[in-house]
């Protein structure tokens, strides 16, 4: 008996019927040639488990350093005592470990997905349930079963963490989240997209006009743009990231980033006189904002925003004590933060990042890397070996192409790019540390980098190879390297 279908719709006389060639789970091709959707299968698989294998042999390396490394480097003898140094050995031991096994589980199931064409069977699935349904909401329901599928696929990372890694690296109870409260997370946001979408099955069930119908925009609007031809497609995509990039970035120029915390602006009388020298010095022609941080995160500041509003926002917890009375703080943040000349160097430095125009050559480079991969993309959009190799049929949801093409396609190119904006990214802070030196503020950088490490304690040797493809700003201790670099340099010279 055919299954009943959850929502028909009267305006579709046929319900849709999957048809076509689909090849299963075949493993042998009938020929060499990206053609050949099996054939093709291998290949994407072979490109993913090389990343795969690639990534975790940079970790491996950084789980030798981490194991040989037995003392603080001499540059923090006097910050970090040989306890602290043990503990942050295997907070790095329990990071690098957890991010192995995060690689291992991504390539299984990367390829599974596409052996086992789980995608096409969920959209076999959606399909028996809707197939009285428009396109449009059969694409909803994919979205929604395949978002499901992926947040279940986070299960055994979660198991592996609390059950296996937190007790044997000694993790405190109290600074991770709790087994049960993942998992309860996890299923609450399970549960609120499937109810999203079952309320919004009840307004096609009685075709109400109502602004509900907006919990599903970003399908309706990827389906739009996925029937447009294909380069009208990524000239559009392109544009619209651009502009929402300077909308929002004169956005935060004019406000900030209220999510972060309520903003104080600051007038000359409350600047101190070594931030003040720094924002002279500087010539630096905006506002200054002090940021009451609603939570502890990272200690920073930074400049915002187009010439015509620029605005400097420092968070309180870059101050020392928050820039409160001490008998105000818990006793555990007593002592954190910088003191006024570590402040204003800090404050120089990305002040240097201003005066560089880094933020605008990241603009440039960031939209650049997204119009390459726009471009590939409007390559293999429609091609229909690729969706053939992941066990669709020539009726597929629009939007899957998505993944297809982000997952696998562009598994060598996204690791390259991510290469060269990592690489500029790094490269950007080692400027700005030397453009800082040059006008005089060397040293209090270098004691402003050791405090805000003494008040966070973190692992201080990063693996080179490791370094260029995980993290996009470089360790304080290569920076403080860097400006000891340039200090002997400059004593050369003199003799």
């Amino acid at each position: 008996a055919r299954m009943a279908t959850l929502y028909e719709d009267p305006a579709r006389g046929q319900p849709l019927l999957i048809s076509g060639y689909s090849i299963g789970m075949q493993m042998v091709p009938e020929k060499v040639s990206f053609l050949d959707p099996v054939f093709l299968r291998h290949f994407l698989c072979l490109m993913i488990v090389l990343k795969g294998i690639f990534y975790a042999i940079l970790c491996v390396r950084q789980l030798r350093l981490i194991s040989k490394s037995q003392a603080p480097p001499i540059e923090m003898e006097g910050v970090m005592s040989q306890d602290e140094f043990k503990n942050s050995k295997l907070k790095e031991f329990h990071a690098v470990r957890l991010k192995i096994f995060n690689i291992c589980a991504d390539t299984v199931y990367s390829c599974l997905d596409l052996y086992l064409c789980i995608l096409a069977a969920i959209w076999k699935l959606t399909v028996e349930w809707y197939h009285f349904a428009p396109d449009v909401w059969l694409n909803v329901v994919f979205m929604a079963l395949f978002a499901t599928y992926l947040v279940m696929r986070k299960l055994p990372s979660m198991f592996y963490e609390k059950m296996v890694l937190d007790p044997k690296y000694n993790v405190d109870p109290e600074e991770r989240w709790p087994l049960v409260g993942m998992i309860c997370g996890l299923a609450f946001f399970v549960v609120v997209v499937q109810v999203m979408f079952l309320k919004n099955q009840n307004i096609y069930i009685y075709n109400l006009r109502s602004p509900q119908v907006a919990v599903i925009p970003l399908t309706a609007v990827l389906m739009s743009l996925a029937k447009l031809k294909i380069w009208i497609f990524v000239v559009v995509i392109w544009l619209v990231a651009v502009v929402a990039s300077l909308i929002i970035h004169a956005i935060t120029g004019i406000f900030g980033v209220p999510c972060l915390g309520k903003s104080r602006a600051l007038d000359t009388s409350q600047v101190n006189n070594h931030l003040w020298l720094v924002l002279q010095n500087f010539k630096y022609p905006g506002r200054v904002y002090v940021v009451q941080t609603f939570y502890l995160g990272r200690p920073t500041a930074w400049v915002m925003g187009p010439s015509c509003c620029l605005r400097l926002d420092i968070h309180d917890n870059l101050m020392l004590n928050r820039n409160i009375e001490a008998e105000n703080l818990p006793s555990q943040h007593v002592g954190a933060g910088l003191n006024d000349i570590q402040l204003a160097a800090f404050v120089a430095h990305q002040l240097a990042h201003w005066r560089l125009w880094h933020l605008t050559k990241s603009f440039i480079m960031l939209h650049l890397l997204l119009l390459t991969y726009l471009v590939i993309f409007g390559f293999f959009y429609k091609w229909q070996t690729m969706y053939t190799a992941a066990g669709f049929t020539h009726i597929y949801p629009y939007v899957v192409g998505y993944w297809l093409v982000y997952k696998y396609l562009m598994t060598p190119i996204r690791a390259a790019l991510i290469w060269v904006l990592y690489f500029f990214l790094r490269h950007f802070e080692y400027s700005a540390d030397a453009f800082v030196w040059r006008r005089g503020y060397g040293g209090s950088m270098k004691s402003a980098l050791l405090k805000l490490f003494a008040d966070d304690r973190v692992f201080p040797y990063t693996d080179h190879a490791y370094l260029l493809w995980h993290h996009r700003r470089p360790s304080i201790l290569q920076r403080i390297w860097n400006i000891q670099r340039l200090e002997k340099t400059q004593n050369n010279d003199i003799e």
